[in-house]
């Protein structure tokens, strides 16, 4: 399958007290043409700090210290700032979390999406004006013409986000980064924009990268998932995969914590303790204070990516333990 954005050992660092702090330590990322893949994980994971690498925004004291960034041919950490202005909004947009911080409040929103068209299409005001009501009806925005002319501040939330989507996908990107679309929605416009998105992929071969918190928001709309942990993927699988068959004890921890229908539960299951600080991490495997399988090996060893599948990427040694441990059973089985 073609791969649109192909990130391979990505480093982001943030120069504290003299010495490099990794954000991101050395990530490996495929997003297929005309699918949506999510990036999940606790906050301070690095989910955000992936996009805006890709974004070309990380800002000093940050900076990308190794590894490639290939968007369609061209390698984005060689970018210069004039290559990315016209690359941004254009071939890749990006939704971000609080639609009323991202819009301008006292400029009309109709105006604000024209100007993102305006400035990478040479075409008049009038037709960039009837592109957005176009795009605004494509969105869900009822009575576009008139919300065209409407302040953010007399938008609700779920409208709000489909001005930020429609502004994302005005100019029919090629990638689209959506970092928490839907956080700050009630479950039923979470569930309007999911469907949009998956809609908007679906008709215009835009791929979607869907960086969320959320495991159910994963298992509605993703075909392939990437669990990020203390700036690594420490597990990566199709969608379907990564929820029947998981691998890493990460993983297991989020999707425990999800409540279940019709289950009766006294307390959801938690991980317990925090992700580790950046100026702090672990010598050996950085989950390994908070799991509850750790053995000697993960507090002295850092676990390489292993392969379970073409697929299928876990990066644990549990998963080794109990690979060897079948292999064992089979040799003595047939010996």
């Amino acid at each position: 399958m073609d791969n649109i954005l192909t990130i391979r050992d990505l480093k982001v660092a943030f120069q504290v007290r003299g010495r490099d702090a990794y954000a991101l330590d050395g990530i490996n990322i495929d997003i297929p043409k005309g699918k949506i893949v999510g990036i999940v994980g606790e906050s301070g994971c690095g989910k955000s700090m992936t996009a805006m690498s890709i974004m070309g925004l990380i800002k000093s004291p940050g900076r990308i210290v190794g590894g490639s960034i290939d968007f369609c041919g061209n390698e984005l950490t060689k970018t210069g700032i004039r290559e990315y202005a016209n690359i941004r909004g254009k071939e890749i947009s990006m939704i971000f979390q609080e639609p009323m911080t991202s819009l301008n409040p006292v400029v009309k929103v109709g105006k604000q999406v024209m100007e993102a068209i305006i400035l990478h299409e040479h075409i008049s005001k009038a037709e960039a004006k009837q592109r957005v009501i176009e795009i605004f009806n494509e969105v869900g925005i009822p009575e576009a013409e008139k919300r065209f002319n409407s302040y953010p501040h007399e938008l609700s939330g779920g409208l709000r986000q489909r001005v930020m989507i429609g502004m994302a996908m005005i100019c029919k990107p090629k990638l689209l980064i959506a970092d928490e679309p839907t956080t700050a929605l009630d479950v039923t416009i979470e569930a309007q924009i999911l469907r949009l998105m998956k809609r908007l992929c679906e008709e215009s071969g835009t791929s979607i990268m869907m960086i969320t918190h959320n495991m159910g928001v994963i298992a509605e709309i993703c075909d392939y998932v990437y669990v990020m942990y203390a700036g690594r993927v420490v597990e990566s699988a199709p969608a379907k995969i990564l929820f029947n068959e998981t691998a890493h004890p990460y993983t297991s921890g989020l999707l425990k914590s999800i409540p279940t229908i019709g289950k009766k539960q006294k307390r959801l299951y938690t991980i317990k303790g925090n992700v580790p600080n950046i100026l702090n991490l672990p010598e050996g495997c950085r989950f390994a204070d908070r799991c509850d399988l750790t053995q000697n090996i993960c507090l002295s060893d850092r676990p390489k990516d292993d392969y379970i599948t073409d697929s299928h990427m876990v990066s644990c040694f549990l998963h080794k333990r109990i690979e060897d441990e079948r292999s064992c059973i089979k040799i003595k089985k047939y010996s």
